[in-house]
């Protein structure tokens, strides 16, 4: 028998608070507090439009030295800045000379001299605050793929494509060649990250194993730590850990590694919860606290349990996968899933700071010799797409899309499509 046309009607409504209260979606406002008023979380969210961040497809993440608070985002579709408010940063059509190389960013870094690194799939650059240095000569730069940047005190250590490490350090460039006496074991990496109580770096591969560069002085010497065979091998991705040592994850698992303790297998996805969620993605707080990107949201664990859950009943959208998580300087969880761009800071345990090194950029003078194999690019001002002011209208398309979007498809469920 049909049901009545007003018990669909009850129903939508019904349906319709359920969806609405627990997502706070903001265009650059101040953190609102999401879900019930007992929540410690204030979440804001952000939906890829023209006057806030582009693409909720994060490559990397950096803060920008001496402007706490302000981060930088590699995106699928442009390098987007956050202070506040948002702007974005895209190759100029008009002239693709200048600017940047691709709209597709795949790393970023800054170095000793407050120098914004960018790397893409065809090259780097190096950004002075006034110039573009873009390095993608395959006769020195022996792979132009740029996977990852890391800095390690005053040198860059740059993965590209299959050709193994460079480093940068006192304006010269080493390729290590993969497999040569002295090289590395890996041709194709995929991650580094420092080991800030060792001082040493560590670096992730897919098929080649893990590993690691104990210490800065020539010779250098890379220490194969987990063969890729190797149980814990198979912990193909590294993060940083603020307290020390790194972690080293997959979709199965994540452990803990230090100079002094080695290896620890710190937790499984049936750790998380019964239904075994998926690792996306991991970051490491200041505090101890570890966050746990996955298919049912964002988990939290500390001191071997899981201390709190947040999905999108707790405000961070309406699409329950998160890809990927990232503690910026204040110590604020950013976060991405298909749909949303989000930030949260909790107000009931506030982070630590994190402590990180703050060079104060120098922009060399004009008559300045530039690196080798390089050349000099300056910025044009067409690269910059403006914020627009908040209107009613984008206000109400930033609230409204999730919301319609999920509503549409419960009217098709319903009979009402």
């Amino acid at each position: 028998m049909a049901r009545p046309a007003n018990f669909k009607i009850i129903l939508l409504f019904i349906v319709f608070l359920v969806l609405i209260i627990p997502v706070t979606v903001a265009e650059n406002t101040s953190p609102v507090s999401a879900g019930a008023g007992s929540s410690p979380y204030a979440i804001t969210l952000f939906i890829p439009t023209a006057s806030m961040i582009h693409s909720t497809q994060i490559m990397d993440m950096v803060n920008v030295p001496d402007a706490p608070g302000t981060v930088l985002l590699a995106t699928s579709y442009g390098l987007s800045q956050y202070n506040g408010t948002w702007s974005t940063r895209h190759i100029n059509r008009d002239n693709t000379s200048e600017g940047l190389l691709n709209d597709y960013i795949l790393a970023t870094e800054y170095d000793q001299e407050g120098r914004l690194w960018i790397g893409y799939s065809g090259g780097l650059q190096i950004y002075n605050g006034q110039y573009y240095q873009t390095i993608r000569d395959q006769q020195q730069f022996k792979d132009p793929r740029v996977t990852a940047i890391r800095r390690w005190n005053n040198e860059m250590w740059v993965l590209a494509g299959n050709a193994g490490i460079h480093r940068y350090r006192n304006g010269e460039w080493t390729w290590y060649q993969p497999e040569s006496t002295g090289g590395p074991g890996f041709f194709e990496a995929n991650e580094m990250a420092l080991d800030s109580a060792a001082d040493a770096l560590v670096i992730s591969t897919d098929h080649e194993g893990l590993w690691r560069i104990p210490y800065q002085k020539d010779p250098v010497q890379f220490e194969c730590i987990a063969p890729h065979d190797s149980s814990y091998g198979l912990y193909t991705q590294v993060r940083r850990d603020p307290q020390g040592g790194v972690l080293f994850f997959n979709a199965t698992g994540v452990a803990r590694y230090t100079q002094d303790s080695g290896f620890s297998l710190l937790l499984k996805p049936e750790s998380l919860s019964p239904s075994r969620p998926g690792i996306n993605d991991v970051a490491a707080g200041p505090d101890g606290r570890i966050y746990l990107a996955t298919d049912q949201g964002i988990v939290i664990w500390k001191n071997g349990e899981v201390t709190d859950t947040i999905n999108r009943f707790s405000g961070i959208g309406t699409f329950p996968i998160v890809e990927w998580v990232y503690v910026d300087a204040l110590g604020r969880l950013w976060f991405s899933t298909n749909e949303d761009v989000g930030v949260i800071t909790d107000t009931a345990h506030p982070l630590n700071l994190l402590t990180i090194e703050s060079p104060t950029p120098e922009i060399p003078p004009a008559d300045a010799t530039p690196m080798p194999w390089t050349y000099l690019v300056p910025m044009s001002p067409q690269e910059i797409t403006p914020v627009p002011q908040d209107t009613p209208e984008n206000l109400l398309d930033s609230i409204g899309d999730p919301v319609f979007q999920a509503l549409r498809a419960i009217l098709a469920a319903i009979g009402f499509g």
